[in-house]
């Protein structure tokens, strides 16, 4: 019998010997709404990734403003700067809940 065995987000091919295990369903073509899953999951992964890089490198930016602040030492030039990478670092933070997520994001430009 040539088939796949598929769950909501995985397939593989059907094995005589290992069969159909629980949690799993035989079919003889991958249904087309697992394919879209699958590529909605690799969208959200590279997406999440991007996001990830950029929150580092805003975190990068804004720590040593932040600290300069904290021992009350920031430029008034600093402070400008320190306000306007919290504002990217927080929309770039609500990124996931916009429109178009994870497919086409609305990346925030940088400041």
């Amino acid at each position: 019998m040539e088939g796949f065995v598929i769950t909501e987000t995985s397939w593989a091919p059907y094995i005589e010997s290992r069969g159909v295990l629980e949690g799993e369903t035989f079919v003889e073509e991958i249904p087309h709404w697992l394919i879209d899953n699958l590529a909605k999951i690799d969208a959200d992964r590279e997406s999440r990734s991007i996001l990830s890089a950029r929150m580092a490198a805003a975190n990068d930016l804004i720590q040593p403003l932040q600290d300069d602040f904290d021992i009350e030492e920031i430029t008034d030039e600093d402070l400008v700067k320190l306000k306007v990478w919290k504002k990217y670092r927080s929309s770039l933070g609500k990124t996931p809940e916009r429109e178009g997520w994870p497919v086409t994001p609305d990346w925030p430009p940088l400041p």
